[in-house]
């Protein structure tokens, strides 16, 4: 009998002072070791503090929608567009879903004034069971790939367990050839180390499959730096996978903010961003092209703020670790919808034939190499997640950088 989750979520204290420095140098070691969790996938966020009497955002240090928006520069006037993703499909996978989110994604919804969600929930696979730190994953999932998306659709494929057989055999095919989605976004994974040649062999199979119907699959790198809960260096899956766009973290600093206004200040790697070097996937052309010279699959490819002390803000009724309703939250799994987002915009803007599965990564690695790069991105450059770290260029912690949205846009 497989072994069942054990979701590894991380709490700290506000009062704990002493625990929460420790934590920001390496939040991996307080983490739960998963090696023997084989084929099973764990939720990759993290939740800062216990914020169940926390009666609305204003009282408490999270970001909001509207301030993450102004930050990355989603449109170059900063102002917030409810049309963008409009007609694009966003699916969001997670195990056991969450049997509160039409009511917390509404009241999210309603509290920061966005545009109402166009959310589809399935269980095509079954009757799922209440899970409360994958209701979590689900809100985080759902609320923030709205609030960078806000007009495209979303349908979320709710699983009866965190098997990978439910969430990458069966539910990766559903949401290409059923939903037809444009965009899969995956918050969740496991050490690449802990999976076999022979299910890395098959689910990549499942990937490409994907890819090459021009799905852009985007995947959370991992909360546990670069050993990924094991203890030697190893990356995450399905990061690491060559057809999926892996999703890093960062902790991003922001300056003049207000309940409605924030901008830009500085950014660094997260010291508990997962990234490395695969053992299994040999590196993709895609970045041997760009001058990315590697021993295998570089990860990841991209990064998002994912810092708990940096976090978003979530809506959340299903209680888990001492929340039920607004916390703020971190994580890959953060970074992971939200770059999901920013392709759908992009399809929304730029058209489907201009950005899809089948060119993803090289219209991105082509922008790194190119004198367009920093126009596009922030370069990370400071910061360290047990064995790499950032640097200039591409590095194994946060990939190619943070976005600058309307100008990555406009360059895809």
């Amino acid at each position: 009998m497989s072994s069942k989750l054990i979701p590894k979520i991380l709490t700290i204290g506000l009062a704990t002072i002493m625990l929460l420095s420790f934590v920001l140098v390496m939040d991996s070691s307080v983490t739960t070791d998963i090696k023997s969790l084989n084929n099973q996938a764990f939720p990759l966020f993290e939740i800062l503090g216990k914020t169940s009497k926390v009666n609305n955002p204003s009282s408490y240090p999270a970001y909001t929608p509207i301030q993450i928006w102004k930050a990355y520069n989603y449109t170059s006037s900063g102002i917030y567009s409810a049309s963008y993703g409009k007609g694009e499909t966003i699916a969001i996978i997670d195990a056991y879903g969450s049997p509160t989110i039409s009511s917390d994604v509404n009241y999210f919804d309603n509290y920061f004034g966005l545009p109402s969600v166009n959310l589809t929930i399935v269980t095509p696979f079954g009757k799922v069971s209440k899970n409360g730190g994958w209701a979590m994953e689900t809100s985080l999932d759902v609320e923030w790939s709205h609030a960078m998306a806000p007009a495209a659709n979303i349908v979320l494929i709710e699983t009866p367990s965190a098997s990978n057989t439910y969430l990458i055999n069966d539910a990766v095919n559903y949401a290409v050839n059923v939903t037809h989605a444009n965009i899969i976004s995956m918050s969740w994974g496991e050490a690449e180390s802990s999976l076999s040649s022979s299910d890395l062999s098959t689910y990549d199979s499942i990937f490409s499959y994907a890819e090459h119907h021009g799905v852009i699959l985007v995947a959370a790198s991992g909360d546990n730096g670069a050993n990924d809960s094991t203890t030697s260096p190893t990356v995450d899956f399905p990061s690491a996978d060559p057809n999926v766009v892996g999703a890093g973290g960062t902790t991003l600093n922001m300056k003049d903010l207000s309940s409605t206004t924030g901008s830009y200040s500085s950014e660094y790697a997260w010291n508990s961003s997962g990234g490395g070097i695969s053992a299994y996937f040999p590196e993709p052309s895609y970045q041997a092209s760009a001058g990315i010279s590697i021993s295998g699959r570089g990860v990841p490819d991209v990064s998002y703020d994912a810092n708990p002390n940096t976090g978003f803000w979530i809506y959340d009724t299903t209680p888990y670790q001492g929340i039920n309703g607004w916390g703020e939250v971190g994580g890959t799994s953060a970074a992971a919808p939200q770059w999901a987002a920013i392709f759908a915009d992009s399809q929304y803007i730029d058209g489907y034939n201009s950005i899809n599965g089948q060119n993803v990564h090289n219209l991105i690695y082509s922008i790194y190499s190119s004198s367009n790069y920093l126009l596009a991105f922030h370069d990370i450059t400071i910061g360290y997640n047990g064995y790499y770290y950032a640097g200039t260029g591409y590095d194994e912690v946060t990939g190619i950088g943070s976005p600058i949205v309307y100008e990555l846009i406009s360059l895809l």
